[in-house]
């Protein structure tokens, strides 16, 4: 069956202009709304850990030292008592190492040569969500849908409150996104020309480097790259250097090849949380990315899409949508299910075909392809649908919830000693990148290390202070109450409050 949507447009030549001077304007207003919201420093435990690895990188070391109280080194208490969140204790007993993946962080060096370290997350995170946005209409055209649609498509992902959610942050979610379908684009583009290949091979490389498990996406390059021996040996030397390159690093930092900072995460994986983490695929996901997604399953069963496309587009939301079904995480909250943006482009397309296909059977058909008027009122009951459900659910904060890092470590500068010793966890990752103090995990401490750490800070006459985010309060009083004391309020940023810790004295 033909059908309308997938004729050549009718729109009057002024309407084509029309619609390419407001797709640029929107994109460029769209940017403007994420680069006013954005936060994409070193703040929690993610965000600071790519902001401390691209600081390494820009050093050029693999390994550091973590600060230590003078006569208590870190070999002598518990192995996380100094190491700040985002990094692990090193494999050879060398300091410790970076916990995340260097892809993300290799971006942010690059343009931290342009911009500096201030806004180096801002452009690395801003420019691939715009991407990820043209990447996704660009494969909806591959995919054999018409300019609305893809535009459509493309509009569901940008306009997802998890999709800006993410793209507020130093995180790797929203450029995994972009990269996988990056390759799967120019796997299909070496379907007319193979060198093509090594485009794919690159950026599948450059995905991996974001997340290992961004591997996952091989699945639907292959089947875009068809049975062909020479656009493989094109997608095998494009990904050599980047797989090199990984495969190195992982050897030199955490002591094995195939190692990567997570360690061995199988612990974090296990059978019985499928059917939790599937109710919350289908609790979530319509909200994130329309009702329409709930269509998906009916791709396979269209015979007017090629069985190549809907091959690829199938094996790519399952393959990450099974692969996160048994993780202990995406489960937990709404935006843990940012592990499956790589895939939302297939997903978006995918129910887009099969939507066309319904509406296609109706008499008269949807005119979308030939009404700008249906188009406009379409997108305009998605973005307010992305509107109601981005304010609902704060999407848009989360960058000023980051910037309040900057902010804290700002006071803790100009007001605290630079001897300074603080009992801290949440903000560890941020202390550690934007000030010179030492810090002590409190979650870490306990036992023997607390007599340790105070005798160390009475030879050495270091002032303790603790810095606490709300959540943090009930979970440390049992330790404020085991180390004695007084532990007196001297300064808050915004709902974050610095204590200081006062001996007491000695009754006479």
């Amino acid at each position: 069956m033909d059908f309308p949507e997938a004729e050549p447009l009718k729109y009057a030549a002024q309407w084509r202009r029309a619609a390419w001077v407001a797709a640029i304007f929107a994109l460029a207003a769209y940017a403007e709304i994420l680069g006013l919201h954005m936060g994409a420093v070193a703040g929690g435990s993610d965000s600071s850990g790519y902001l401390n690895h691209a600081k390494l990188i820009a050093l050029g070391e693999l390994h550091t030292q973590p600060r230590t109280i003078p006569g208590l080194p870190a070999s002598q208490v518990a192995p996380f008592l100094y190491i700040p969140l985002g990094f692990r204790p090193a494999w050879d007993g060398a300091g410790m190492v970076p916990t995340y993946p260097l892809g993300l962080s290799l971006f942010i060096v690059a343009f931290k040569v342009i911009v500096g370290w201030r806004y180096a997350g801002d452009v690395t995170l801003l420019l691939h969500a715009v991407a990820g946005i043209l990447a996704t209409y660009g494969l909806g055209r591959a995919g054999g849908l018409s300019k609305p649609w893809s535009a459509l498509c493309a509009a569901a992902v940008a306009l997802s409150p998890l999709y800006m959610f993410m793209s507020l942050q130093a995180m790797s979610d929203v450029p995994s996104l972009a990269w996988t379908t990056l390759a799967v684009l120019a796997s299909l583009k070496a379907r007319d020309r193979p060198s093509w290949a090594a485009a794919a091979g690159a950026a599948l490389a450059v995905d991996v480097l974001l997340r290992p498990a961004n591997v996952l996406a091989f699945l639907p390059v292959l089947v875009a790259l068809g049975v062909s021996p020479r656009r493989w040996l094109y997608l095998a030397l494009g990904g050599l250097p980047g797989a090199a390159f990984f495969f190195a690093h992982n050897a030199a930092a955490y002591g094995g090849f195939a190692t990567t900072g997570y360690g061995d995460s199988l612990d974090s994986f296990g059978s019985a949380l499928i059917p939790g983490t599937l109710a919350q695929y289908l609790r979530w996901m319509p909200v994130l990315f329309t009702p329409a997604i709930l269509l998906i399953p009916g791709l396979p069963f269209l015979p007017s899409v090629p069985s190549r496309t809907r091959l690829m587009l199938v094996l790519w939301v399952v393959a990450f949508a099974a692969f996160y079904s048994a993780y202990q995480f995406t489960h937990e909250s709404w935006w843990y299910l940012r592990f499956l943006l790589p895939m939302a482009p297939a997903l978006v397309v995918g129910s887009a075909l099969v939507l066309r296909a319904i509406l296609g059977r109706l008499k008269g058909g949807p005119g979308l392809a030939r009404s700008p008027v249906a188009f406009v009122t379409v997108l305009g009951l998605l973005s307010a649908s992305s509107l109601w459900w981005c304010k609902d659910l704060g999407a848009l904060h989360v960058g000023e919830e980051e910037l309040r890092y900057g902010v804290l470590t700002d006071w803790m500068r100009a007001n605290m000693p630079a001897d300074a010793v603080c009992l801290t966890m949440q903000a560890s990752g941020s202390i550690y990148f934007y000030t010179p103090f030492t810090l002590v995990r409190w979650d870490m401490l306990k036992g023997a290390d607390i007599p340790r750490v105070k005798a160390a800070l009475a030879d050495t006459k270091r002032p303790l202070y603790a810095v606490l985010f709300p959540f943090e309060f009930e979970r440390i009083a049992g330790l404020q109450h085991k180390y004695g004391g007084t532990w007196n309020p001297v300064g808050k940023v915004d709902d974050v409050v610095i204590l200081r810790y006062s001996p007491r004295l000695p009754v006479p």
